[in-house]
């Protein structure tokens, strides 16, 4: 590969744009966050992601680097070859089948290659982070939704029309709760960080008191912490259903590793003790024998440095 270049790698969060110049050892040179209005459309975002890219390459230039592809993170189904997004929408006006690998690169003059937020934190974790040396990788980002990806023998896991490795949708109670996305009994419905503030606020009453100052996923960690029973509780909950997504990982794909990223994976040890318990417990014991859960080490970079690292990769013609 190119072993003395850098990249441009670009997060496309909700509220924000992390924009960072990364090397090929995943170092970071250079970062930029851009935060974003809460209403957005798809001129507006780009005019934002245009206006950091520039920036960075300004930055940089200074110091004598010029970077030579860029690679971009964003969520939902992305055409990886195309680099077109796919969609869904995201909540922003327009952002659906957005070529936007050739938009970029019409902007900005350089290769550009657009894939999935949580398998390009998956790439990261495997190649710089937490699944260092390891070939058979399930990462499972814990946030307001569940992601995730798939490495299997060392290469990404895609599935059909590169929509593999959705594990926030794998089914774990098909009794109750439609999703958002018209999934009953996802994974992602009853163990996100979105479950736990929907599960606290039933059982304390926050929804019919129709109290508008709803306590963040945070705060409800911060309060188990110091022992409200109503929090502690919830976050036991959580945290045994979180294992038992995790319990149907391991039976399925046997991995070496299951990487947990996300803001839910910063809880204290405690939790992740509590998620181990529940997934062993309710995994097959050959599958489990030698498996790995541990927390990501790239936090909210991952998904900037996997997004250049890939773009490196492309760009030099290897598979990922």
């Amino acid at each position: 590969m190119f072993k003395f270049s850098a990249a441009i790698g670009v997060d496309i969060a909700r509220f924000s744009l992390r924009i960072a110049v990364v090397n090929a050892r995943g170092e970071a040179i250079a970062e930029k966050v851009c935060p974003l209005d809460q209403k957005q459309t798809k001129e507006y975002l780009l005019s934002c992601l245009f206006g950091g890219i520039h920036d960075i390459r300004k930055t940089v230039s200074s110091n004598g680097i010029n970077p030579i592809c860029i690679g971009i993170a964003a969520k939902g189904f992305i055409d990886h070859q195309t680099g077109v997004v796919l969609g869904p929408d995201q909540g922003i006006k327009d952002w659906k089948n957005v070529p936007l690998a050739k938009v970029v690169k019409k902007e900005t003059g350089l290769p550009v290659f657009v894939g999935n937020d949580a398998n390009l934190m998956t790439v990261a974790e495997q190649r710089f982070g937490a699944a260092r040396n390891y070939n058979n990788v399930i990462f499972v980002a814990l946030r307001t939704g569940i992601g995730g990806g798939i490495i299997i023998n060392g290469k990404l896991y895609r599935g059909l029309n590169n929509a593999g490795g959705e594990v926030g949708q794998m089914i774990i109670n098909f009794a109750d709760g439609i999703s958002d996305k018209g999934i009953r009994g996802s994974f992602e419905h009853f163990a996100s960080a979105s479950a736990l503030v929907r599960r606290y606020c039933e059982e304390t009453g926050y929804i019919s008191r129709r109290n508008k100052n709803i306590p963040t996923c945070k705060e409800i960690f911060e309060l188990s912490y110091k022992k409200d029973p109503v929090a502690v509780r919830i976050v036991k909950e959580n945290a045994y259903l979180v294992g038992i997504g995790l319990a149907n990982l391991i039976s399925i794909f046997a991995p070496e590793i299951i990487v947990l990223g996300g803001g839910m994976s910063d809880a204290r040890e405690s939790y992740i003790k509590m998620i181990k318990r529940s997934a062993f417990a309710n995994s097959l014991e050959n599958c489990r024998a030698k498996v790995k859960i541990e927390r990501a080490k790239l936090g909210p970079k991952a998904a900037f440095i996997g997004a250049a690292f890939y773009s490196l990769l492309r760009l030099a013609g290897k598979p990922i």
